[in-house]
């Protein structure tokens, strides 16, 4: 049983519902430096954003989005790792989390200069706790699991982007938290 708790096979309602979509792109050390992969996650995202490990690359949103990147030489607003960002802002402060981890830990030495970062486990419970109901965790790896479905998340969109060359695919996952986005005042 892994930290989230363990994984099991699910003939749930909606899975007839799933988004899927393919595409092609060309490889790149900063995922968001692909055109086609910022404007998919720039026209998901929904009120205040967090970008949990922003990289060099911003993305652009009618809300704020607030930039967060363990290298404090990278221009974010913050410089948190991931397990202990939840101590850092309000409780479902955020409408959408955006979570792009270095995919292996290959690209962990190769951007952030052998620095060992977080845990995926603990990160994915500091997004839980940040993330307003209805609120979105927009996930990218070589894996479509993303939230864990005992907290109740529900799997909206999964995304292929092929490489088109010897580079592992890039996988996209929106999960979104039971409950309503609350649009009125503040942060959404």
């Amino acid at each position: 049983m892994g930290a989230l708790g363990a994984a099991e096979d699910s003939d749930r309602d909606g899975w007839d519902d799933l988004r899927l979509s393919y595409e092609t792109v060309s490889p790149n050390r900063w995922t968001f430096q692909s055109d086609k992969i910022r404007e998919w996650v720039g026209a998901r995202l929904r009120g205040r954003t967090l970008n949990a490990c922003a990289g060099k690359t911003k993305l652009a949103h009618d809300h704020e989005i607030v930039r967060n990147d363990i290298d404090e030489s990278r221009d974010a607003d913050v410089h948190i790792d991931v397990c202990e960002i939840g101590e850092h802002f309000d409780s479902a402060s955020f409408g959408t989390i955006v979570y792009d981890p270095p995919f292996s830990q290959n690209q962990a030495n190769r951007s952030y200069d052998g620095k060992k970062v977080g845990d995926d486990a603990l990160a994915k419970r500091q997004f839980d706790e940040l993330l307003a109901p209805g609120g979105r965790v927009i996930q990218f790896g070589f894996t479509t699991t993303c939230m864990p479905m005992s907290l109740g998340y529900e799997r909206h969109e999964v995304a292929v982007w092929n490489t088109l060359g010897r580079m592992n695919d890039y996988l996209s996952v929106i999960d979104e938290k039971p409950g309503e986005l609350e649009t009125d005042g503040g942060w959404f």
